[in-house]
């Protein structure tokens, strides 16, 4: 019915969006699957805690590059000296590429500590992370590296959980352990940010392993053979995600990898919007660029099943999704825009709308809200109140409690990566690599990031300007083509004008 009252272009407009709305589906579609097999597969303990008799600990390293990291460097090495494994048998190697008085507290422990601690400080960063690691691995005699990052506390038996697995599996390539939040709990922001790292770092890696999937390796909390490192080629900074294209390297070696939860190593999450958006664009960037660099060796690879191409494949594409929902929002806005205002309305408040959107909803929620808001908010309202009522005591009192503050802040950020994933893409298809930059930490009292006004004022603005666009063309709908689920176009307004107020006012 709403096609058949449409001329050419509001039909091309209308296909346009459908089009981006099913292409975000695939990837709402896979989540909801590995939710699936997360609850109906992955429970078993496939991988118990293996407690081997092991007459002889073999040698481990343990690698750690660092730039301008003298404000948490201690406590990394206090907590590698503080590991549950033979003292003569690991070591720990740090390469340091500093310009700061980091260098002088590298060497004070190295004095106190040698040779358990070895230092290399490096005039150029060559290679970046990816080159300081494989200046390390030159000077190492461990069989097995653990990786670290400088804001890294690892517990005292990482090692020897870890470590058991290989020697049971010589096939076994890197384990990646579970990472854990050192300040996750300082504000709602770090409450955000953790959430969302937990969805790529322990649910998504967990599923994947125990579907037996290609897993990533995180760029930290993670052991990997020295075998298995030297047979494809060490470290590569072709890349600004050396760990993912190591990861992916290793595993179409022939080499397997698991995530292992009972291992776990502390890490920091940023302790400030404007170093999370820095680090989300590092984030975005990187996966794409191992996305156009593993893709055709993903497809051609003889010993890997269909699906778990597809999965590989899709887990790399994922940052595509926030140019999709760039593409939604401006489609979206031309539609409204463009087709009259009560036959969408009309639409969406038939039963086949109301149908589409609760389909929208479960799959890819942003776009619902964002394209049919009244509809979804029904949907939602009338969802709670039932869980509420129908649902167990105590699930309906541990919803209460829920995080409201955090699940707004993760709607916040994703929100935020649509304007985030800009230059990286563009960086992406002009073929450059890019810079390395170091997240900053909570214990930092330099703030040199927080310095920067003109770049935090250049990212604001642009947050600004897409507010104020899209407020114009929602003033434009109310004027010109009055339509009550219009008012979806606002809420990515509304959050780009609090994210710049973040990053600008810290």
């Amino acid at each position: 019915m709403l096609l058949t009252t449409l001329d050419m272009p509001q039909f091309l407009i209308c296909l346009t969006l459908s089009i981006v709305l099913s292409l975000l589906s695939i990837f709402g579609l896979n989540n909801l699957i590995l939710l699936y097999l997360k609850s109906k597969l992955c429970w078993r303990r496939e991988i118990a805690y293996i407690s081997a008799n092991v007459s002889e600990w073999p040698n481990v390293s343990v690698h750690v590059a660092t730039y301008n990291e003298g404000d948490v460097v201690s406590r990394l090495l206090d907590s590698c000296l503080r590991l549950d494994y033979p003292a003569d048998k690991v070591e720990v190697i740090v390469v340091d590429d500093s310009t700061d008085e980091t260098i002088s507290i590298l060497r004070d422990y190295e004095r106190r500590y040698y040779p358990r601690i070895k230092v290399i400080h490096r005039s150029e960063r060559t290679g970046y992370k990816a080159g300081a690691l494989n200046e390390a691995l030159k000077y190492s005699r461990g069989e097995y590296i653990l990786v670290l990052d400088a804001d890294s506390v690892p517990k005292p038996d990482f090692l020897k959980k870890t470590i058991p697995l290989f020697l049971a599996d010589e096939k076994l390539g890197f384990v990646q352990g579970k990472p854990r939040y050192l300040n996750a709990e300082n504000s709602w922001l770090t409450r955000a940010l953790a959430l969302i790292n937990d969805w790529f770092a322990v649910f998504l890696q967990s599923t994947l392993s125990g579907c037996g999937m290609i897993v990533s390796f995180l760029g930290h909390g993670g052991v990997f053979r020295r075998r298995a490192l030297e047979d494809i080629g060490g470290w590569m900074s072709d890349t600004i995600t050396e760990d993912i294209d190591a990861a992916y390297r290793v595993q179409l070696r022939g080499w397997r990898a698991i995530f292992y939860e009972e291992a776990e190593s502390f890490e920091e999450v940023p302790p400030r919007y404007y170093s999370a958006v820095r680090r989300f664009k590092r984030h975005i960037k990187g996966p794409i660029q191992n996305l156009v660099k593993h893709a055709a060796p993903i497809i051609r690879h003889r010993e890997i099943s269909a699906l778990k191409k597809f999965e590989a494949l899709i887990q790399l594409a994922y940052p595509l999704v926030y140019p999709l929902g760039l593409l939604l929002i401006a489609m979206n806005t031309l539609t409204y825009l463009l087709v009259p205002g009560a036959i969408l309305d009309h639409f969406w408040h038939t039963g086949l709308g109301y149908v589409c959107s609760l389909l929208m909803l479960l799959i890819f929620p942003y776009a619902s809200i964002i394209v049919s808001p009244i509809p979804s908010m029904l949907t939602i309202a009338i969802a709670a109140l039932f869980a509420l009522i129908l649902l167990p005591r105590d699930v309906a009192v541990r919803l209460r409690r829920a995080d409201l503050k955090a699940m707004l802040g993760v709607a916040l950020i994703w929100n935020d990566n649509l304007i985030n994933c800009l230059i990286p893409i563009l960086e992406v298809i002009a073929g450059g690599t890019g810079e390395w930059i170091p997240t900053e930490r909570a214990l930092s009292h330099r703030g040199s990031v927080m310095k920067d006004k003109r770049a935090k004022l250049k990212e604001g603005m642009i947050r600004v300007t897409a507010s104020i666009l899209l407020l114009a063309s929602y003033a434009a709908i109310l004027h010109l083509n009055f339509s009550l689920n219009s008012i979806g176009i606002i809420i990515p307004a509304a959050l780009w004008l609090c994210s710049a107020y973040m990053i600008m006012k810290g």
